[in-house]
């Protein structure tokens, strides 16, 4: 990020940022983000989107690879994603960011009035996280963004037309090369998608790999390669962590009990499902309700099962 633009971004996420937390802005799906104390590596499940950061460094651990975003370069995720999150604020103020979604229908749209993409090739990186350049015209775009968040009427006319330019030059970057194949008609990646889309809408079925291969019109094998290749996980692991994440938000945001929120998102034994939520997370999941609603206000008192964790 060029030298002028680092203060002036910063400005002006401040003054929408009085507080930390993840907060939602004046425009639909576009929301920022401060942290100002350093977080611990965090097990997440993203959203399609592009995290811009203006102050600060975001980094996301998938298996032994990481992608740092920072005041040069934004992560671009492609399609729902679980990874290990860290906030690292500079030592000078917090860490400060933007946070985009990809909306399926606008990338549809800009695909439509774009030139053909180059062919996807195999031997390019297929994994549904990327770092991409952030450029002086991303830098630009970015800014007169947050300046159209000040005003709801700014954000109401301008911001549409930021965000997409926002996005169209995400997808001009090499690391958006991967968004068009995932929405080419056919094709494996467009395939592995919409298997990824189908865990998040039917995630507490009792899916198989087979079931999950057939529906994509792979063999087994190949689409558990392609599947890992993308998410960094093996199919049945990201159903699993899947289910653990929603299970957490249950807990946390609809005031569910352990065994309530095991069974609703498809375990037949609360035992485990505690065993495998602190697995992941690192906590009993009362340990980790219980601190999270001591850190974030307004969180609904969550009522635990005695003997389940």
């Amino acid at each position: 990020m060029s030298n002028e633009k680092k203060p002036e971004l910063a400005r002006l996420m401040l003054q929408l940022l009085p507080e930390a937390g993840s907060h939602p802005s004046l425009l639909d799906g576009v929301s920022l983000l401060r942290t100002d104390q350093a977080s611990s590596p965090t097990p997440v499940l993203q959203d399609a989107c592009v995290i811009i950061v203006s102050q600060g460094q975001h980094c996301a651990w998938l298996g032994q690879q990481v992608f740092c975003s920072d005041a040069h370069s934004c992560l671009l995720i492609s399609t729902p994603m679980q990874f290990v999150s860290e906030t690292r604020p500079p030592a000078d103020g917090p860490l400060l960011a933007v946070v985009v979604r990809l909306e399926p229908s606008l990338l549809a749209d800009l695909l439509l009035q774009m030139d053909p993409v180059p062919p996807h090739h195999e031997r390019e990186s297929r994994q549904g996280l990327q770092l991409c350049p952030l450029d002086a015209p991303l830098q630009d775009a970015v800014l007169r963004l947050l300046y159209s968040l000040q005003q709801a009427q700014l954000a109401r006319v301008l911001g549409p037309g930021i965000v997409r330019e926002i996005i169209y030059r995400i997808l001009l970057a090499d690391g958006g090369r991967l968004i068009p194949a995932l929405f080419a008609r056919h094709g494996q990646l467009r395939q592995i998608q919409r298997s990824i889309e189908h865990i998040h809408r039917h995630y507490s079925l009792p899916l198989t790999v087979p079931l999950l291969a057939e529906m994509a019109g792979m063999s087994s094998s190949a689409f558990h390669a392609s599947f890992k290749a993308v998410t960094g996980h093996a199919p049945i692991q990201y159903l699993k962590n899947t289910r653990l994440h929603q299970a957490r938000r249950l807990l946390l945001q609809n005031g569910h009990n352990i065994s309530q929120a095991a069974y609703a998102v498809g375990y037949a034994s609360p035992s485990q499902f505690s065993r495998e939520f602190k697995r992941l997370f690192g906590q009993t999941p009362r340990e980790d309700i219980n601190r999270l609603q001591s850190t974030i206000p307004g969180t609904a008192a969550t009522p635990a099962d005695k003997g389940s964790g």
